[in-house]
């Protein structure tokens, strides 16, 4: 979502901007946890921390169709809040 070398520096991003990226990328079903995405596999394992997390850095869980895991997608939001694109 955050691609090397396109002079994106991380001091540009806001907390929306961090909550934006974690949202879609922990909400993507990995093989590697029998397709369930790590909030999932969090929530299962422990609702309360799952919760606990989600609050602490403004996350939510994405449906599947929903999932935008690109720069475009976080530069789409920013515009939304009448900021600049990254790159």
């Amino acid at each position: 979502m955050l691609p090397k070398r396109r002079g994106i520096s991380f001091d540009n991003l806001d907390r929306c901007d961090c909550a934006f990226v974690t949202s879609h990328v922990n909400s993507q079903p990995r093989p590697s946890l029998m397709g369930l995405s790590p909030l999932q596999m969090l929530r299962a394992a422990d609702p309360g921390a799952c919760e606990a997390l989600e609050t602490a850095l403004g996350m939510e869980e994405v449906p599947f169709g929903e999932l935008a895991l690109t720069l475009e997608a976080v530069n789409g939001q920013r515009e939304e809040r009448g900021l600049d694109p990254l790159a």
